[in-house]
């Protein structure tokens, strides 16, 4: 027969007929289109089988319930529970060379195997000592691996046993029921719409790869999602929104402020200009830097493309009256015509500067510089309410 039932016939149901229709109540195996029609996926119910490294060559394997998949598909699933702690000795390692021994959960079914055993047994197959030791093969029966277990050369209970807290590789993973939300594991998932928790982040199969829960319009993705599953979705940076634009993250306004300020404002702080060149002012005072992007000094590095409002002001100590004064705001060093301002010397102090809207790219460097045409050098002035200012405010994408 092609099409089994349980409990259907008044007599002769196989246990075949019993394990292939009570594994519609488990989740497919997923790992290929061929395996999933009638393939389950094997593993450890959560929290079963641990191991303990109790003596210095035992170690004991705890109480859990497993799913182990027939080698053979029409074998269907064998549902397997160990009641009580299931002890292996380890034998001692060789004298030259380390090995890996495998313990390993398996269903030997005469039906199939033809070893004249039918049983489940979780047994530890020892490996072959070697220079590059390998995991064991499995001798017959369908298996399930639970743990590996490196044996150095030379290891005894009179050398100190096996160092359990690092010789143990789990191998294992986890299932659940269909339906169920699994733990994190390195399987792909078996159905669209498939959940698992990943370290406390919910993600959902869609039939190619696992996302990260909420996807769903209106969901804001967590920080870390590369990119977003439609345009208008919202990412959680940490310290303020992203809008996907249907290629990129994009800042949005009002929901993320950047802002810098650094000033030089004290007599102490003050630079001497020489006459005709532009230079770069000295900024030491930091009152704001939302994204530690100033250098200390006088450059501050674009943390954030968009729209930036710029604002600098120089201002000059009166040591002379003749010649211009100037200040300018240069993105990557050069100069931005909406961000130069010159303006006649005086008798006294002269602040030169302004205002401007500018597009930036992350990435760009921004100075603020001072300039004059006096015949020699000028200070530039702070203290007594005067200053030399630079500030950037990121204003949207």
């Amino acid at each position: 027969m092609t099409v089994r039932a349980a409990w259907l016939l008044p007599e002769g149901q196989t246990r075949e007929d019993t394990r292939l229709t009570l594994a519609a109540l488990l989740t497919p195996s997923g790992q290929s289109a061929e395996e999933t029609p009638l393939r389950s996926r094997a593993g450890v119910l959560p929290g079963g089988l641990l191991l303990n490294g109790g003596a210095p060559m035992q170690a004991t394997v705890g109480t859990g319930r497993a799913i182990v998949q027939g080698k053979d598909t029409a074998q269907g699933a064998y549902l397997v529970a160990v009641t009580a702690p299931e002890t292996l000795t380890i034998e001692d390692g060789n004298a030259q060379y380390d090995r890996i021994d495998l313990i390993e959960l398996a269903v030997v079914d005469d039906a199939y195997d033809r070893t004249g055993t039918t049983e489940a047994v979780v047994r530890l197959v020892k490996g072959q000592p070697s220079a590059t030791p390998v995991v064991p093969p499995s001798p017959a029966g369908s298996t399930l691996p639970l743990y590996t277990i490196k044996v150095p050369k030379g290891t005894s209970a009179g050398t100190g046993g096996i160092a359990w807290a690092t010789a143990v590789t789990p191998q294992h993973w986890p299932v659940v029921a269909l339906g169920g939300i699994m733990p994190t594991s390195g399987y792909k998932g078996a159905y669209t719409g498939q959940y698992r928790d990943a370290a406390g982040i919910l993600q959902r199969w869609d039939g190619t790869t696992w996302v990260s829960y909420p996807k769903a319009i209106g969901g804001i993705a967590p920080s870390g999602t590369a990119a977003g599953s439609h345009t208008g979705q919202f990412r959680d940076t940490g310290s303020g929104l992203q809008r996907w634009d249907g290629a990129a993250w994009q800042y949005t306004e009002g929901t993320s402020k950047v802002l810098f300020g650094a000033s030089q404002w004290t007599t102490a702080q003050q630079q001497t200009l020489a006459a005709n060149t532009w230079t770069a002012i000295s900024l030491p005072t930091v009152e704001f830097d939302d994204a530690s992007a100033f250098n200390g000094t006088t450059t501050y590095t674009v943390p954030r493309t968009g729209w930036w409002r710029l604002n600098g002001h120089a201002t000059y100590a009166n040591d002379a009256q003749t010649g211009m004064r100037g200040a300018r705001i240069t993105v990557n060093g050069t100069n931005q015509p909406r961000t130069t301002w010159l303006s006649p010397a005086g008798n006294g102090a002269v602040c030169v500067g302004g205002s401007a809207l500018v597009r930036l790219a992350a990435g760009d460097a921004l100075q603020l510089q001072g300039y004059h045409t006096h015949t020699a050098s000028v200070r530039t002035l702070g203290g007594s309410g005067y200053s030399c200012t630079l500030a950037a405010e990121w204003i949207r994408s």
